[in-house]
C-alpha cells in the first residue's frame, strides 16, 4: 500500500453536530479535531494561544491523497491536493463566509513509516493567513442545509479557478484576499473590486443596475441565513451606490468625509449606523465594506 499523505486546516463554526467525518469529495472530508491529527509538537510553528484554537476547532478540513510511485510525479499530485484544499475552503466562502485558522498542517500514514494505515505521523506545519468574517457571518454559524451545497459548489469553484473565465477567477481571489485582510477597509475594496470584476459597469449607475439585476434590487444586501428577527435590513438598490462611491474613495486615497460634500449625491460614509437593532454602532463605512463581501459572495452563487 501507498504511503498516505495528509494535509488540513482547521474551520471555526462548521457542521458543529453529525458523525466524526464527514466525506465531501475526492477524498475530502469533515473531520472533528482529535489526538491522532493534533498529536506532535507545534512549537517551533504555532504558538500556544493558535495551538489552542486549533484544537478546539468545530472541524478539521482533512484532504488525503496516495503518494505516487514515480517521484516526477510528486509536484502534479500535490499541487491538486492543494487546489482541492483551497477550492473547498473558497466554496464554504461563497456558500457563507467562515473562520479559517490559517495554519495547513502535513503528515503521512501508511507502510512507508512500518504502522497500521490508520495511524498518523505529523511532519511539518506552514503559516497562511486566517479568513476573518464580518460580524453578521461570525453570529451565523455553517449549519447542516449549508453542507449539503458544498459538494456541488467545490465543483463550481475549481472549474472557475482552472479554467478560461479570468474575471471570475480574480473574483474569488478577490473574496479571499479580503478575508485574509486585517484592514477592513482594504477588505471592502477587494469585495467591490470582486464584483467589478464580473460586472465591469465603468460607473457608478451601471454599477447599480447590473448588481441589481443579479440579485433583485430588494434583497436583503446582509443574507438572512437562519431567518433572525433582527436581520439587517439594508437592501441591494439601498447600498449599490454608497458601495460604488466608498470603493472609488479607497481606490483613489481620498478622504472619505469628502463624499458628504458631493453636489450631486452626498453620502456620509461616516455616519454612526447600526447592524442590527441591539448592535455597537459602526461607521456607513465599515457597514459597507462588510456588505460588499456578502453581496460579491451572493453573486458568485449566480455566476459560477
Amino acid at each position: 500500500m501507498a504511503p498516505i499523505k495528509t494535509v488540513f486546516t482547521a474551520l471555526d463554526r462548521v457542521a458543529m453536530n453529525g458523525d466524526d467525518e464527514i466525506p465531501l469529495v475526492d477524498g475530502l472530508s469533515l473531520v472533528r479535531p482529535n489526538g491522532r491529527l493534533t498529536s506532535g509538537s507545534w512549537s517551533h510553528t504555532v504558538n500556544q494561544m493558535d495551538e489552542a484554537e486549533i484544537k478546539a476547532a468545530s472541524r478539521l478540513l482533512v484532504c488525503r491523497y496516495e503518494e505516487p510511485d514515480e517521484k516526477d510525479s510528486w509536484n502534479a499530485v500535490q499541487k491538486r491536493a492543494y487546489d482541492l484544499l483551497r477550492s473547498s475552503l473558497m466554496a464554504f466562502q461563497v456558500i457563507k463566509p467562515i473562520r479559517t485558522f490559517g495554519y495547513m498542517h502535513h503528515g503521512s500514514s501508511g507502510d512507508a513509516f512500518g504502522f497500521d494505515s490508520s495511524q498518523y505521523v505529523p511532519t511539518h506545519i506552514y503559516y497562511r493567513p486566517q479568513m476573518r468574517p464580518g460580524r453578521w457571518a461570525r453570529m451565523n454559524e455553517f449549519d447542516d442545509a449549508m453542507l449539503a451545497q458544498m459538494p456541488v459548489m467545490i465543483a463550481r469553484v475549481r472549474a472557475a479557478l482552472t479554467g478560461p473565465d479570468v474575471p471570475r477567477a480574480n473574483a474569488l481571489t478577490f473574496l479571499q484576499l479580503g478575508l485574509e485582510s486585517e484592514q477592513p477597509y482594504i477588505a471592502g475594496l477587494l469585495w467591490v473590486t470582486g464584483l467589478e470584476a464580473i460586472f465591469d459597469s465603468g460607473g457608478k449607475d451601471k454599477f447599480k443596475k447590473k448588481l441589481c439585476d443579479c440579485l433583485g434590487p430588494q434583497t436583503l444586501a446582509f443574507s438572512n441565513w437562519h431567518s433572525k428577527p433582527d436581520a439587517p435590513t439594508y437592501t441591494v438598490e439601498e447600498l449599490a451606490i454608497p458601495l460604488f462611491v466608498l470603493r472609488n474613495k479607497l481606490a483613489h486615497g481620498a478622504d472619505l468625509r469628502t463624499a458628504a460634500a458631493d453636489a450631486k449625491q452626498p453620502i456620509d460614509l461616516m455616519a454612526r449606523v447600526n447592524l442590527t437593532p441591539g448592535s455597537t454602532a459602526t461607521t456607513q463605512a465599515l457597514l459597507l465594506s462588510e456588505a460588499a463581501c456578502y453581496l460579491l459572495c451572493r453573486v458568485l452563487q449566480k455566476v459560477l
